[in-house]
């Protein structure tokens, strides 16, 4: 297709889905050097993805930045450019990959009375928060996918619509587009029960061919672990907190989520065990608990924990109005509060408290532990998971077991 045709049902679009000026300008000014890029070296206005890239390469060097880590975020708005060219040639549509909250999809007339009555039945299910918000943001991509293609009746829906959509998250990873299938499957069944389908597709729908190849987590070292911990103050109460819960995930490799659901009754601190249901699994899962991950947390709730919040979670928030760490605080911000003090920098690599997760794994690999012993510990349900880690290159057990400073684990 040729770009002038492209760029013309885009910035009809754009217009559409309330892109302010600004932004619209950008794209153009983007799609202004594409065309001359393709009438340069190749005659004509034809645009491909294979062209889109070699565009990229030559101006911006996208691909040398991204093999060496060092892509900019102003550059990955320019491939965003060209995914954009891609999706309309491909599907008419813009793909709402991301839905910032100055341009929020505005679905309109049948497609949102749709999407809020899935959602009152979502907030009707035993669902997490955290599980309620994918699946209503992915219902209403794709309804906003169903509307700019103007697919007025809803109850014609086939497999060809749903793979289509599918298709527009092609570029994105296996696990990424494995969620998206998860939460369109479940849209799906509400749409057959309620009758407003004709046939339930959520079973025939399949996963497209991408390599399910998982990425390397991002680990970090003993020495980078102990200057995290080394930097928070324990005089405080915010930071008795702090400290025990980085000590959970670090120590324990335990997941942000059950960290802050851990109840008081959880913990048997005469056989010095934790043990709870897992919130992603559901499984039961029993850990020893080290003596100075143990004394960490009695600091806190002796010293540090507001005492008259009526809840039996062991972990407050430390603001007004004091009450548990909901299901979306996914605590990234603490991690970057001390990284920043410490003066880490882990440039391209994940920080938030999963990443404390990965290194427990790591550090159990350097102490040569069997890894159906880690998929227990990590509470795995599948060992697939957990070999993951052992594609990680760290230093041996001597030099990564992880203990704080002047403190016996």
């Amino acid at each position: 297709m040729k770009l002038e045709t492209i760029t013309e049902g885009l910035k009809q679009l754009l217009e559409q889905n309330n892109y302010s000026p600004q932004t619209i300008k950008m794209y153009q000014r983007e799609w202004g050097k594409v065309q001359s890029f393709l009438i340069e070296e190749y005659g004509d206005t034809e645009f491909s993805m294979e062209r889109g890239i070699a565009f990229l390469e030559k101006q911006y060097h996208i691909v040398e930045m991204a093999k060496s880590h060092t892509l900019t975020q102003s550059k990955v708005q320019r491939i965003r450019v060209i995914h954009m060219l891609e999706d309309y040639s491909l599907h008419r549509v813009i793909t709402r990959r991301y839905t910032a909250s100055k341009n929020q999809i505005m679905l309109c007339g049948k497609f949102n009375e749709i999407h809020k009555a899935y959602v009152k039945h979502l907030n009707e299910c035993d669902l997490s928060n955290s599980t309620v918000k994918h699946y209503s943001g992915t219902a209403k991509v794709f309804l906003d996918y169903l509307q700019q293609k103007k697919e007025e009746k809803l109850e014609c829906i086939g497999m060809e619509t749903c793979s289509s959509f599918i298709k527009t998250m092609s570029e994105f990873g296996f696990k990424t587009v494995e969620l998206v299938v998860c939460g369109l499957r479940h849209f799906l069944r509400f749409l057959y029960s309620q009758k407003m389908v004709e046939r339930n597709y959520a079973e025939k729908i399949h996963m497209p061919p991408i390599s399910k190849t998982a990425k390397i987590p991002s680990v970090w070292s003993s020495d980078e672990l102990k200057a995290l911990l080394a930097v928070i103050d324990r005089n405080n109460p915010l930071g008795k907190r702090d400290y025990s819960m980085i000590l959970l995930a670090c120590v324990l490799g335990i997941r942000s989520i059950d960290i802050k659901n851990l109840r008081f009754s959880d913990f048997d601190w005469e056989n010095n065990k934790l043990s709870f249901i897992q919130h992603k699994t559901k499984k039961p899962i029993s850990l020893p608990l080290p003596k100075a991950v143990g004394w960490a947390v009695i600091d806190y709730i002796k010293n540090g924990r507001p005492s008259y919040f009526d809840t039996d979670r062991v972990f407050l928030q430390h603001m007004p109005p004091f009450r548990e760490m909901g299901d979306d605080n996914h605590m990234s911000q603490i991690i970057k509060k001390y990284m920043h003090k410490a003066g880490i920098k882990r440039e391209n690599k994940h920080s938030g408290f999963h990443s404390l997760r990965h290194s427990t794994a790591s550090m159990l690999l350097e102490m040569e532990t069997p890894l159906p012993v880690i998929t227990k510990i990590l509470g795995h349900t599948d060992p697939d998971k957990t070999a993951i880690y052992l594609k990680t290159d760290l230093m041996k057990l001597a030099e990564c077991v992880l203990q704080p400073p002047g403190e016996e684990i």
